[in-house]
């Protein structure tokens, strides 16, 4: 006879409860990771987590971070609010509980910097920002957030404060110089106009009254001496209407409007030749060439380039004088001729008062076109710059804002 054997259950094999246990051991590792590294991130931005009950006991738990920075030792933090407002200043301590009554009473976020007291250390500047929570009837039950210690940028904001008001103070000062430097070459101006070109003049009369008169009286060489001081004293009277007319350039306030160049180099181009019928020059105006800037002064800049081309293309039998626009990003034009031209090596001098590379007996010149030129230009905003070759020409280049950048 056969007997069938009890159904017993099978025990759970030992392996699978191992396997629980170990991924148990993974996760409580996997957290004490996170937060470590939530710990060296708080620590690193100099911010700690609170949080405040308002309920019970009302108490405030403070993390380790934010007792480090109010220079508690861990567990230090008696955990109540008179505490915490103890290492408030005292000045800021009713804007502190203000912030947190408003935010509670108007479900908004806490948020208001303030000085606070560390322990051991001067004072410093928190930046405090929290949020409270609400149980199902709407009563607040809880306040969390977190403390940032911004003592460094509120240092560094204070710093640049420092360096604004004191910029601010030296751009006074030297505003002030300014003015009272403009007020100087006013006077001089006014020196220079009236005090010494009257003497200059008479200077030059009488010698000419000379020449006129007592001529036979003179030999030859007294005569030249004669001749030679009122050329002299005519380029002194030209050197000082230069001057003047420079320092008028550099005192002007800018009308800005839109300005047609061509139609400026044209009349001028004009004047040119009714001056020196006999000559016969290429005068070459790209058409419609137009720019921002004061009209008067433009014309004086340009008055003075297609001059001072006009008088260095004077040996040459077959002049060519240009007005143009190069192909460079922005407008950028020039004047350029075939005339005596300079070395590169002094072309810094170009636009220097008085400084000339051609002697005067060559050409004729004072030495303040071109420094009128490049104030111009200047307070336009643009630069100028030139370009020659000795005996082959020179180019003059100049920047002006355009209508595109009205």
């Amino acid at each position: 006879m056969k007997t069938n054997s009890p159904n017993l259950t099978r025990p759970k094999p030992v392996e699978n409860l191992t396997g629980s246990f170990s991924n148990l051991g993974h996760a409580e590792a996997a957290l004490r990771e996170s937060n470590e590294r939530l710990q060296l991130a708080l620590a690193a931005s100099k911010m700690g987590i609170w949080t405040r009950e308002l309920t019970g006991t009302n108490r405030v738990i403070w993390s380790p971070e934010l007792e480090a920075i109010f220079g508690l030792g861990r567990g230090e933090f008696e955990g109540t609010e008179e505490a915490f407002l103890n290492l408030v200043h005292t000045e800021d301590r009713d804007a502190v509980r203000q912030a947190v009554t408003e935010a509670i009473e108007n479900r908004t976020d806490y948020d208001i910097e303030f000085r606070f007291l560390p322990r051991n250390r001067p004072a410093g500047w928190m930046l405090g920002r929290g949020r409270a929570y609400y149980d199902a009837n709407g009563k607040p039950f809880k306040l969390a957030g977190v403390g940032i210690d911004i003592t460094d940028r509120k240092e560094a904001e204070r710093e640049i404060l420092c360096l604004n008001t004191e910029l601010e103070r030296r751009v006074r000062e030297r505003t002030a110089q300014l003015e009272a430097t403009n007020k100087e070459l006013e006077a001089f101006s006014y020196s220079v106009s009236h005090d010494l070109r009257a003497p200059l003049r008479s200077i030059r009369g009488f010698s000419e009254v000379l020449l006129e008169r007592y001529a036979d009286k003179l030999d030859a060489r007294g005569q030249e001496f004669l001749r030679r001081a009122c050329q002299s004293s005519e380029h002194m009277d030209a050197l000082i209407e230069n001057l003047l007319k420079l320092s008028r350039v550099t005192r002007a306030e800018l009308q800005r409007q839109p300005v047609n160049l061509s139609k400026l180099a044209e009349s001028i181009g004009v004047e040119l030749r009714k001056a020196e019928p006999e000559r016969a020059v290429e005068l070459v105006i790209t058409p419609g060439l137009c720019a921002e800037g004061d009209e008067r002064l433009l014309r004086i800049a340009l008055d003075n380039l297609l001059r001072n081309a006009w008088k260095f293309t004077a040996r040459q039998p077959q002049a060519r004088i240009e007005f143009g626009a190069a192909t460079e990003p922005g407008a950028t034009f020039f004047v350029r001729d075939n005339g005596a031209g300079f070395d590169m090596t002094y072309a810094e001098k170009l636009f220097g008062v008085f400084q000339r590379l051609h002697s005067n007996s060559d050409f004729a010149g004072t030495g303040v076109g071109l420094a009128t030129v490049q104030r111009i230009i200047n307070r336009h905003g643009g630069r100028a710059w030139a370009n020659g070759i000795v005996n082959q020409g020179a180019t003059f280049y100049f920047t002006l804002p355009t209508g595109s950048d009205f």
